[in-house]
């Protein structure tokens, strides 16, 4: 209270100070003084308030700018990776085209749709069916060498075997020497090249294609070159690994074909 009544006098005191000042230029009512004086007041305090909260304003501004500018950002990520699958599939689809041309067994070309969650098995589904022409045992290609073949068929679709898959079998033959043997898989990227005998020249680099055989495969469709070679230890046959030219895990369209 002493403190409240104390800043009352002084404000009478200085009040009473300015008018008397003021008295012997020009007439100033206690009214005007008192309405100038908290005009004055809102100003100052209008000035320091604004003062102190427009770095806060900017920032602000500045903080909504750059989530519009991170979502724009995003926005056009997304079309420009949209754009680069769109140009790499336009890719794809040239080269199965350009195949197409090449191969007169083409039956269709289908996408791969869905993959088997079973690492042993690896099979996968296409969107293609007896509709389109496939029928089972038919054979998938790619522009790289043989995928695998067709193991079942529906109306609207059909899975594929891939020769990764630990089912799978072929007539082969080395490309060079015209060494036949059985390529199976193994459930990984890696295939097995069976009954080759020890004494036949295999060496690591060595093209394998298909020998036709078997009766199933066109011959001399590419299937992968020779990553290992152990005569050691192996009986009168040779352990021999071939990794495949097709990696099933990146293929996205293949193309069905008939033996004939």
């Amino acid at each position: 209270m002493p403190k409240k009544r104390l800043l009352i006098l002084l404000f009478i005191i200085i009040s009473i100070g300015l008018m008397t000042y003021q008295s012997g230029r020009e007439h100033i009512s206690p009214f005007q003084f008192l309405s100038n004086t908290i005009n004055r007041f809102h100003e100052l305090k209008n000035s320091i308030k604004n003062f102190v909260t427009s770095p806060f304003k900017t920032l602000l501004l500045r903080e909504e700018e750059n989530k519009r500018l991170k979502a724009e950002l995003s926005g056009l990520l997304k079309e420009q990776q949209k754009f680069i699958e769109a140009i790499q599939e336009n890719k794809r689809l040239k080269e199965l085209l350009s195949l197409k041309e090449r191969e007169h067994r083409y039956v269709t070309a289908a996408r791969i749709i869905a993959k088997s969650i079973d690492p042993w098995s690896n099979a996968v589904i296409l969107d293609k069916g007896t509709k389109d022409g496939v029928a089972k045992d038919m054979v998938a290609i790619t522009d790289k060498g043989l995928a695998g073949k067709i193991s079942s068929v529906s109306y609207s679709y059909s899975y594929l075997l891939p020769l990764t898959d630990i089912n799978f079998s072929a007539g082969t033959r080395l490309r060079d020497s015209r060494t036949e043997g059985i390529i199976s898989g193994t459930g990984f990227r890696k295939c097995k090249l069976k009954y080759i005998h020890y004494e036949e020249d295999v060496k690591k680099g060595d093209v394998v294609i298909t020998s036709g055989l078997d009766l199933l495969f066109p011959p001399g469709i590419p299937i992968g070159y020779v990553s290992k070679v152990d005569k050691k230890g192996v009986g009168i046959f040779q352990d021999i690994e071939v990794i495949p030219f097709v990696n099933n895990t990146w293929t996205e369209f293949v193309m069905i074909i008939k033996r004939e």
